[in-house]
């Protein structure tokens, strides 16, 4: 199962700011950074998270009610305790996901066997960044104070280090697109699929409303 990926403006901030470094050195500690997360984000559009350590976020009384996110962990530079032993992976990608848009044929709203749902990218961070709270700050929610639309949806806890429990849900619970990100929604759904959008050339104006994903050279990256 392929997603509509939405990457989160800020996030969108940081990939072009690692991109820089690994144009300059690909095996720098930043440009590490950058293929790493390009591949994450590669999983996320392509339904391979699995291939990721992951955790269904929460909400306590401490942290940002984040019970509608994950998070991917993602391995970018081995980590050791204190005493020698090695920890998990270094980063994390945090995300939400939406359902599919209503398909409208004729005035009527007709069930699109083929519609995809969508996926929104917040932040990829190192682990001792505390992830969790820069997502919730990107989201604009106050710690401690729980979301009204999220009452009744259960969530995984705050974020946990160490192996991965078996059984445990790993992914978000799926959720109606937000307001604020229909229109963007709207227009993925509507685009070409990547890859096969007209050349610039031939239809300039083709991706001029798409929503910011990443850069265009980054774009090329996820699409290959």
């Amino acid at each position: 199962m392929k997603y509509h990926l939405i990457i989160h403006p800020e996030l969108k901030q940081d990939m072009d700011r690692l991109y820089q470094a690994f144009k300059q050195d690909q095996n720098s500690p930043q440009g590490r950074e950058f293929q790493a997360a390009v591949d994450a984000l590669k999983a996320l559009r392509e339904g391979r998270e699995s291939e990721y350590q992951g955790k269904q976020l929460g909400y306590g009384p401490g942290s940002h009610d984040l019970r509608d996110a994950a998070e991917l962990k993602v391995p970018v530079v081995q980590e050791y305790s204190d005493h020698g032993r090695p920890l998990g992976p270094s980063h994390r990608l945090v995300y939400r996901e939406f359902e599919p848009l209503p398909t409208i044929e004729n005035g009527q709203v007709v069930r699109d066997p083929n519609a995809r749902a969508y996926r929104e990218a917040l932040n990829f961070t190192a682990r001792s960044d505390d992830p969790a709270a820069v997502a919730g700050q990107r989201l604009g929610r106050d710690r401690g104070m729980p979301q009204p639309e999220l009452h009744g949806i259960a969530g995984g806890g705050r974020p946990d280090v160490g192996p991965q429990r078996p059984g445990v849900r790993t992914t978000p619970h799926r959720v109606p697109v937000p307001k604020d990100l229909l229109r963007q929604a709207a227009i993925l759904r509507d685009s070409p699929p990547a890859g096969n959008a007209p050349k610039p050339s031939i239809a300039p104006a083709a991706n001029v409303h798409r929503p910011t994903t990443l850069g265009r050279t980054q774009d090329r990256n996820l699409d290959s």
